[in-house]
């Protein structure tokens, strides 16, 4: 599997893998706003793409917002890949880390405490703020 940054030429190919999954957290904008920006990241094996995830700073808050992370096919649940994009982020050494996971996202949530993550709060009801300082 390898890990980079998104092109252009990656747009179109992530933006209908998003609409297939029918997210309401990742839009066709947000992917070129990402793409445009370099700040989104994908997970790609055999020139498929598998997955993808935003880096995005937030100035106010003083920390690296990692966002909209999708793995793209239900086969591909379980495979690592979340677990990839993230420690290829946390390899960036960009400082400190925020992530938002869903309560009721127990995987996700795993993958964050294992690699240093601590839980902050809960907002808006159903998600939990985690943060890593590296």
């Amino acid at each position: 599997m390898t890990i980079r940054f998104a092109t252009t030429a990656d747009a179109i190919r992530i933006i209908r893998a998003i609409q297939n999954k029918r997210m309401d957290y990742n839009t066709p904008q947000d992917v070129r706003e990402d793409v445009n920006a370099g700040r989104l990241i994908v997970a790609e094996e055999n020139g498929k793409l598998l997955g993808s995830v935003a880096v995005v700073y937030k100035a106010h808050r003083g920390y690296y917002a990692i966002m909209r992370m999708c793995v793209y096919s239900k086969a591909s649940k379980g495979k690592g890949i979340a677990s990839a994009l993230i420690d290829y982020v946390l390899a960036l050494g960009l400082g400190t880390y925020g992530a938002t996971p869903w309560n009721d996202n127990p995987a996700m949530i795993h993958i964050f405490v294992k690699r240093g993550f601590e839980y902050q709060y809960t907002f808006k009801i159903k998600y939990d703020f985690y943060k890593k300082t590296t």
